[in-house]
């Protein structure tokens, strides 16, 4: 051990520990990229390319929703939450504000009690069942709640 209490060895345990964990969430947010686009009936090019037909685009505001608020990121961020940076690379290299609006819009529908709303919701409630029902049958701890 270093005289001021570096140790080294498990420094490098600690950084070992930061990439296994990374690497299983960029997993799971893969995981979520395929089940929506599977739930969407859309390919992942299409989720994934710069396409604004309505169908697309709500599908990936719900990717990025689902990503933000059911994955979290093992360095300090502000509330713990996915970057939205890595969010928007992992959905067709969107930029950070386009995740953070995205979010902010399908939050805003599920918000809303609008009927019209309503398929979205189920859909949101669908995709987490699916995800949740994985995670069991992995042996996977259930993530945070959508």
């Amino acid at each position: 051990m270093h005289p001021n209490g570096y140790d080294p060895e498990r420094r490098a345990e600690q950084r070992a520990a930061l990439r296994r964990l990374r690497r299983a969430q960029l997993a799971e947010a893969r995981r979520i990229r395929q089940a929506v686009a599977a739930t969407c009936l859309l390919t992942l090019a299409h989720l994934l390319s710069p396409c604004r037909v309505a169908a697309r685009a709500e599908a990936r505001q719900v990717a990025m929703y689902l990503m933000r608020t059911r994955l979290t990121w093992p360095r300090p961020t502000r509330n713990g939450a996915f970057p939205a940076a890595r969010i928007g690379r992992l959905l067709g290299g969107r930029d950070h504000s386009t995740v953070i609006h995205d979010v902010a819009v399908i939050v805003g529908r599920l918000d809303s009690g609008q009927p019209k709303d309503a398929s979205l919701r189920q859909m949101v409630r669908v995709l987490a069942a699916t995800l949740d029902a994985t995670y069991e049958a992995e042996g996977l701890p259930r993530r945070r709640a959508a």
